[in-house]
């Protein structure tokens, strides 16, 4: 597992992962069963920690979904299919459960002749071809998620309002100013005094435009441009900040810009733009307007 080691000493987000490592390595000359409950558990976490994060569910959401219905969901998140890893992940995915049905030891009891059968039934060499398999597996999964998903590299903290300051100026801007004893409150900083649960529901609605806005960034083709065009459109509150991500997803992705007067793009990005020109220098609003045969006009 020395990839995935790597990864994990280099980045302490993960650090949680050793301990599956340390048991897939101490088990492997004894004990397939515990070899292979701890590479299926590996993948799995790294899966539910993906869509934790990027899909923003929480534990229980995930309860009762299987390595097969994870697999599912980090293959639309990490577009897998549109860049041809998806049948890789996914026979990995069904060929380590089917393992673990047959040989696990810890999950489902077993007659004590069945699990003396189980701890002799994989050739060293079969065992060495699994723990190549699984670090491959979850190097490429963190490694790529943290290259694909940059906003998500760092560890998700507690919530506190001073982390959330970007959230807290849209959301002021967007409310009436608080009077208590003739002193002005924050709306943000009261709303999060006084509900922090609502305060949540808020930021996580914000957040989700902000994964919708990554989702474009990254967009791998125009359909899929198309698909996050129509979601967006739906939102029309965007934060400064936000507007700023738009113009970059526009200008970075070919899978935008080369559609940009396609109906759908056109009637979202051109009024985004346009409309908040006032962000913009003069050189980024005529580098988003020429791909519309028009330069730079007070007056557009």
């Amino acid at each position: 597992m020395k990839k995935t080691s790597a990864f994990i000493q280099q980045d302490s987000k993960w650090q949680a992962l050793e301990a599956y490592i340390l048991r897939i390595e101490s088990y492997s000359d004894t004990n397939p069963g515990l070899v292979i409950e701890n590479c299926k558990s590996l993948i799995e976490s790294i899966f539910k920690t993906i869509i934790v994060e990027v899909e923003r569910k929480t534990a229980d959401d995930l309860k009762d979904n299987n390595i097969g219905n994870l697999n599912k969901q980090v293959r639309k998140i990490l577009q897998l299919e549109e860049r041809g890893y998806a049948q890789i992940i996914s026979s990995f995915s069904s060929a380590i459960a089917q393992f673990r049905n047959s040989l696990g030891e810890t999950s489902h009891g077993k007659d004590i002749y069945t699990l003396e059968d189980n701890r002799s039934a994989l050739f060293e060499d079969e065992i060495n071809f699994l723990l190549a398999t699984t670090d491959n597996i979850a190097f490429f999964l963190l490694s790529y998620y943290k290259n694909l998903y940059p906003s998500f590299a760092e560890k998700r903290k507690k919530l506190t309002y001073e982390d959330n300051t970007e959230f807290n100026n849209w959301f002021d801007e967007n409310e009436s100013v608080v009077r208590v004893g003739g002193v002005e409150l924050p709306p943000s900083k009261v709303l999060f005094d006084n509900d922090e649960e609502a305060y949540k529901s808020y930021l996580l609605d914000y957040q989700e435009k902000d994964s919708l806005i990554e989702e474009l960034r990254i967009s791998p083709n125009f359909a899929y441009t198309y698909q996050i065009i129509a979601k967006l459109s739906v939102e029309q509150n965007f934060s400064d900040p936000q507007i700023k991500r738009i113009w970059e997803a526009f200008m970075q992705n070919s899978q935008v810009h080369w559609i940009a007067t396609d109906h759908d793009v056109e009637d979202f990005c051109k009024p985004i733009i346009f409309d908040n020109r006032e962000l913009f220098t003069e050189d980024e609003i005529n580098q988003f307007a020429s791909y519309y045969n028009k330069n730079y006009d007070q007056n557009i």
